[in-house]
């Protein structure tokens, strides 16, 4: 049996011990009942510790002193004494007596690094639980999971541990984390996880966006930049909700036997896309100057001189490379990075599902008003398969309506170890802020109207729901990889900016990646947005170049959808749907298998089910990893044309209501899958006929 499906059993059997206890169910502040410690032969974690005190006293020492919440007694070793998955990362006695030397040597320097002694006896408590939450991830990782990027988890202080694969000099190969400690032993397993000993404490910059940016010299034309747009408050903003409880409970999924937790945060985080000075100068680009001149060319002379002004070049240049969320470079074994790429759970497998044969892809907002970047992993291209590109261009590669834009897209973005190897000021590179996380590219980027309507994003812009509301990706929801028990997080009421409940009587859950059913129903990123009650609610479509697009609503039928009435932009979108699953709406819909049909029967079902306003599922997404069904296969999976529409710059709605009468189905569950949006010159290029993909 290999160390993953090992792992996958103890996280079930840790996860069926937790459903018969009581105390399992208690918020994170709580103390730790101790009933529910392990009697297992092999070591805990906390034990293999205290058992080696030569190694890991004074690590030991900070885990008995950190606090597990601010209204606990109970300390995280504790924690690491009862049953679940972690990682722990374990700093030797050296590496910790290094670190509080050093820190105290910072304070006698005037930074505030909150260690004002460099004696362990000193060390406050607060500042005990900082350390010790930094060193612990709560699902149990081997280093053989993890490829280079970073752990798909965050640690228990929310914060990223970035992942860099050296070599030293005896041609032996060890994981760097966040750029200043080797695992010098790896992948102990004990009972409740993996111990990963390292030789340095890990601590991450609590330094925001800008200061990170302006800490690196070799990023100094970007951030006079940032600074002089006056960009640097927004990248300075991290805090939504300072008030928010993650401790509450919510309300209960109708397929689940207990109520669902809030999200572990409500903060906001970035990603920014950063040129490096060396690749300005390359390209003659040497003064602040340069730069202005240069964003001038590509975004013209409006507001000329006033940096600060939205519709100043120089500001438009840097907003476009802000994207509105923490994305890590690669997502390991778990999605939560750029794309989602070689993600296993529960039955649910990305390597199967979303079939490689096709490009893996994500559309994501940048913080310019109304525009997108298009993520690519071209599996489907020999050269750049391996790559994370910033709007791919597929098969017209560099044949750009704007012959100088070929420089501009197929933006690659670096990894840690490429960064570090072609640029020697950033040797020392560290990506991750309090509030977001940095990567290099390969090519200066920009933001051109007709190049991204024309060629990049000249295509069927298909999103997963779930990637439409960024504070799922900033806040643990989208690709909570967390054990079993919490597989279901209940969405509270105003938590997303650009999602507004019209009752507030149903309630909003996400259901992580989980296994499909059969030959029927699949998701597409194999989550699940779930509105359930009497639903009427809104979210924003997001921002495409400005032009006609069809816009369909990708959905699997069930018994209890309802009948939904669409909108947009306020406005009533055709007739009220029926989004049940029985045979009078399978008969209205004109389903009918494809087995058994000629290729002009096929043909010939598809346009009369388009004549009726619906498609099948798309050909590209297996259900059943044994049988290689697709979703075109299945007859639950849909996709409901809501109607073409011109979308201008601005904000356009899409509104979804129950209107049911009382004698159908009382209870209601929402659930769409995916959202797209297709350019009117897509539709019509009969040339080119959209495939079934």
């Amino acid at each position: 049996m290999n160390h993953k499906t090992m792992k996958m059993l103890k996280a079930f059997a840790f996860a069926a011990i937790a459903f018969v206890s009581a105390g399992f169910f208690t918020a994170c502040d709580d103390e730790i009942d101790e009933q529910n410690r392990f009697t297992f032969k092999g070591e805990l974690i906390s034990t293999y510790l205290e058992n080696n005190p030569e190694r890991f006293s004074s690590f030991t020492n900070i885990l008995s002193k950190a606090k597990l919440g601010k209204k606990s007694s109970g300390s995280i070793l504790k924690t690491l004494s009862t049953y679940g998955s972690y990682t722990c990362f374990a700093p030797t006695n050296e590496a910790v007596e290094a670190f509080l030397q050093n820190q105290y040597e910072m304070y006698l320097q005037g930074e505030r690094t909150g260690i004002h002694s460099p004696y362990l006896e000193d060390l406050t408590d607060s500042m005990a639980t900082e350390i010790a939450k930094n060193h612990i991830i709560e699902m149990g990782y081997l280093t053989t999971d993890i490829y280079e990027g970073a752990f798909p988890l965050s640690t228990m202080n929310r914060r990223v541990t970035t992942v860099e694969w050296i070599t030293d000099d005896a041609g032996r190969v060890f994981p760097l984390l966040n750029n200043s400690a080797l695992i010098v032993e790896q992948d102990l397993e004990m009972e409740n996880g993996y111990v990963q000993v390292v030789n340095g404490v890990l601590n991450p910059s609590n330094k925001l966006l800008p200061e990170l940016i302006e800490a690196h010299k070799a990023f100094s034309m970007f951030s006079d930049a940032i600074r002089i747009t006056g960009i640097d408050s927004l990248l300075n903003i991290y805090e939504i909700d300072p008030d928010y409880d993650n401790t509450l409970i919510g309300a209960t999924l109708s397929s689940e036997t207990s109520k669902s937790p809030y999200p572990k945060e409500h903060k906001q985080r970035y990603t920014v896309l950063i040129e490096p000075d060396e690749l300005f100068h390359s390209k003659g680009i040497n003064t602040i100057d340069d730069l202005v001149a240069f964003a001038e060319k590509w975004y013209g002379t409006e507001a000329q001189g006033d940096y600060q002004n939205p519709k100043n070049a120089l500001h438009k240049f840097i907003l476009y490379h802000i994207l509105d969320r923490q994305l890590l470079y690669s997502s390991s074994t778990g999605p939560g990075g750029f794309i989602m790429e070689n993600y296993e759970n529960q039955g649910y497998s990305s390597i199967v599902n979303l079939n490689q044969n096709f490009d893996s892809y994500e559309y994501c907002e940048t913080m310019l008003p109304y525009t997108m970047v298009k993520i690519t992993k071209p599996y489907t291209n020999e050269k750049l398969k391996q790559e994370i590109i910033i709007n791919y261009a597929q098969e017209k590669g560099t044949t750009c309506i704007n012959p100088e834009m070929a420089g501009h897209i197929n933006v690659v973005i670096d990894k840690a170890s490429a960064t570090k190897e072609k640029y020697e000021d950033l040797k020392d590179f560290e990506q991750g802020a309090l509030n977001g996380i940095l990567h290099t590219i390969d090519r200066i980027l920009i933001y051109n109207e007709a190049e991204m309507a024309g060629n990049v994003l000249n295509e069927r812009i298909r999103m997963d729901i779930s990637s439409l509301f960024p504070e799922f990706t900033n806040n643990g929801v989208r690709w909570d990889l967390q054990t079993p028990d919490t597989k279901v997080t209940y969405i509270p009421n105003g938590f997303c900016k650009y999602f507004i409940m019209n009752n507030e009587d149903c309630k909003v859950f996400y259901f992580r990646p989980h296994q499909t059913w059969g030959n029927t129903y699949a998701n597409y990123h194999g989550d699940e947005f779930i509105v359930e009650g009497k639903y009427d609610f809104q979210y924003r479509i997001p921002y495409v170049p400005e032009g006609i697009y069809e816009i369909r609503f990708g959905y699997p039928k069930g018994y209890q959808r309802g009948i939904c009435q669409f909108y947009v932009d306020g406005k009533i979108a055709g007739i009220p749907v029926d989004l049940r699953w029985n045979d009078e709406t399978t008969a209205i819909i004109g389903w009918v298998s494809d087995e058994g049909l000629t290729e002009d029967e096929i043909k010939e079902n598809d346009k009369a089910m388009r004549n009726r306003g619906y498609m099948k599922g798309p050909a590209s997404i297996v259900m059943e990893k044994e049988t290689n069904v697709t979703m075109r296969s299945g007859v639950q999976p849909l996709r409901k044309i809501i109607g073409t529409y011109r979308l201008d710059k601005g904000d356009h709605w899409l509104r979804f209501k129950d209107v049911s009468d009382k004698n159908v189905n009382t209870f209601k569950q929402f659930d769409q899958d995916y959202l797209e949006l297709v350019p009117k010159s897509v539709l019509s290029n009969p040339a080119k006929p959209e495939d079934i993909y």
